[in-house]
């Protein structure tokens, strides 16, 4: 037997898919909702910095199947950029692991368990460009999820809004606490082709967006809200369903109308369903037809990528392919900069949370009585 030492095996070069999501602040100045136009990095950088505060239990999002943690989030090498990991998890249903070479079975996977897997991400301080890793091996990550999560704490940045908002009363400028943010589908390069697709199209399906009815030109869509807030419900999405009765298509119809939503971002989701030109049934939604970027990075024998690979590459996105290069950067002028008593608040709310649950009963008991 040999007893020369081995090379180890040489890493090799892949392309991995970015997907690309555009972060937006629905700010009010001088009486006019700006929905999309802005980006207030003070405000998500603060946001995320608060999560990053929670217990790393307290901080997760989870449903019956998924679960999305943030667990890394710091300035890079590049002053105008941010970078993070979030980690994923399937889950729900018990499995067996195997040794795939000999059909062995190994361990068990309970159905409270899950494979982590961590997925990097770039965010531009400048327009909002958010760059996230494709979740390969557990398929979690996406734009709804992430939503989800962030939904999930928007508590802790109340503080922020309600300093925001009082010292920016005389500069006409607001932030309104339902809708502080938007994350959104970067301009579907793809959407008219995906839409030709259809021969005929079934139904267009818009989830209003709620922060539009500050307005007042809504009646119906705000009293529903006032009946929904009276009776305490708290957690809703408003749809309207747009049903085609025509014996025709009607694409080019449904093709300038969601253009002109599109253009003036008075939505929170959309979807639309039909039949295609083959027969299928089919429904797209801005999470299926997601603007992606490949990057080439170098992998090791084991499959791992190389961070540095990862981060340069959406980098380079960022200062090279921006989609929203030409996007408005926010003034300045409404920043209210480091706020220690909001960071105090902040502080206060996140550690309230991090309180054991027997402690927050016992609390909750106390100030019943």
């Amino acid at each position: 037997m040999s007893t020369k030492a081995q090379k180890p095996l040489k890493g090799k070069k892949i392309r991995m898919k970015i997907k690309g999501f555009e972060i937006s602040n629905d700010i009010t100045l001088n009486d006019t909702l700006k929905h999309g136009f802005y980006y207030n990095h003070e405000l998500m950088d603060l946001f995320l910095n608060s999560i990053l505060l929670l217990d790393l239990d307290k901080r997760k999002y989870k449903n019956d199947e998924v679960t999305l943690n943030l667990v890394e989030y710091k300035q890079s090498s590049n002053i105008n950029v941010m970078e993070g990991i979030f980690t994923t998890a399937r889950h729900g249903i018990r499995k067996t692991t195997i040794n795939i070479e000999t059909q062995e079975e190994m361990n068990t996977i309970e159905h409270y368990e899950g494979v982590k897997n961590e997925i990097h991400f770039t965010l531009d301080k400048k327009k909002g460009l958010l760059l996230v890793q494709e979740d390969k091996q557990n398929h979690v990550f996406s734009r709804s999820i992430l939503k989800s999560f962030l939904y999930s704490h928007r508590h802790l940045i109340y503080p922020y809004i309600e300093e925001f908002n009082r010292k920016n009363l005389a500069n006409k400028a607001s932030l309104y606490k339902r809708g502080f943010y938007s994350i959104n589908s970067l301009p579907p390069i793809d959407f008219i082709e995906k839409l030709n697709e259809f021969k005929t199209i079934k139904s267009g399906i818009l989830y209003i967006n709620s922060s539009e009815n500050n307005q007042g030109n809504n009646d119906v869509i705000q009293k529903l809200e006032e009946e929904l807030n009276d009776h305490e419900i708290n957690e809703y999405d408003i749809e309207m369903k747009i049903k085609n009765k025509s014996p025709y298509g009607m694409v080019k119809t449904f093709e300038k109308y969601f253009n002109r939503m599109m253009e003036i971002q008075k939505y929170d989701d959309y979807a639309i369903e039909g039949v295609t030109k083959s027969g299928a049934t089919k429904k797209i939604t801005p999470d299926s037809i997601t603007r992606e970027f490949d990057i080439e990075v170098q992998v090791n024998s084991k499959g791992i990528p190389n961070l540095d690979d990862i981060f340069n590459g959406m980098e380079s996105i960022i200062l090279h392919k921006n989609p929203l290069v030409d996007k408005e950067e926010f003034d300045q002028l409404f920043f209210i900069k480091d706020d220690t008593s909001v960071q105090k608040k902040i502080q206060e709310i996140a550690n309230a949370i991090n309180k054991p649950e027997e402690t927050q009963e016992e609390e909750r008991t106390e100030q019943a009585e």
